[in-house]
């Protein structure tokens, strides 16, 4: 496991390490592990960018209702599917499951000319709408997972006691269902602020996130080595600081609260 994770983190300790570093000392070989120069700049010329603040207002505005969205939508969406036994949900159910084996790619050209149509080219509402739905059948499937753990007995209690389907879905279910919330908020959050694809397809000047401004730093002469690193490390952070906040949620409690008392 040591030898694993010194694998997975040498390129992310290299990024950061290059983000120190100026154009020269970033191009020489052989390459240096640390910078023998500490360069500041790259990180202040950021804070001091337009098209930067831009960026992240843009990757942040979208990541937010992107996760708030996905999870409104997939929670209740996966508690009928697990207790209600609605005509035609095992046929919704095959559906989520085949939309998780569809790329974005496939999609791309029909999701650029519809959006083109509706007149919502280089939006942050198109970038929204397009992740909400692409991302929705995996919530979904996750908080389904969770929902089959929980007890019908306790639903079955409550709804005795004169509760309905909507209160025991509010105080009952979504209390346990933190950890499993949690954990389709990560991972969707983590996908809207790291996608690059879709967003370089219908995204222009006004509706571009942090992922396709880092791609500016590539021109046809040179790479910016520098800026181009500590922008990747500051796009990096948010993700690191999320996963940390949120590990007791995810780790901790995950079959705990429906059995207990």
């Amino acid at each position: 496991m040591s030898v694993a994770a010194v694998i997975s983190l040498a390129p992310v300790l290299w990024t950061v390490s290059t983000s120190f570093k100026n154009q020269l000392e970033a191009q020489q070989y052989p390459p240096s592990l640390l910078p023998q120069r500490v360069k500041l700049s790259n990180y202040t010329d950021l804070f001091t960018d337009s098209d930067f603040h831009a960026a992240a207002l843009t990757s942040i505005i979208v990541t937010i209702c992107v996760t708030a969205l996905v999870l409104l939508i997939a929670f209740p969406c996966a508690y009928a599917l697990v207790r209600l036994n609605a005509y035609g949900s095992k046929l919704v159910l095959l559906l989520i499951a085949l939309a998780q084996t569809v790329p974005a790619i496939v999609v791309l050209i029909p999701l650029y000319s519809t959006v083109a149509k509706l007149h919502l080219y280089d939006t942050r509402t198109a970038l929204v709408l397009v992740y909400t739905g692409l991302l929705i059948p995996f919530s979904t499937l996750v908080l389904m997972g969770f929902i089959r753990s929980v007890p019908v007995e306790i639903e079955d209690a409550a709804l005795v006691d004169g509760c309905g389907r909507l209160k025991v879905l509010l105080w009952i279910v979504l209390p346990m269902a933190r950890p499993a919330l949690a954990t389709a908020a990560v991972f969707t959050a983590i996908y809207s602020w790291n996608e690059f694809l879709i967003a370089a397809v219908l995204g222009g000047e006004r509706a571009r996130p942090l992922t396709v401004l880092i791609s500016h730093f590539v021109s046809q002469k040179t790479i910016l080595w520098g800026p181009m690193t500590a922008a990747v490390s500051l796009v990096l952070l948010p993700v690191v600081v999320a996963v940390i906040l949120l590990q007791r949620q995810l780790v901790a409690g995950l079959t705990a609260g429906a059995t207990k008392g």
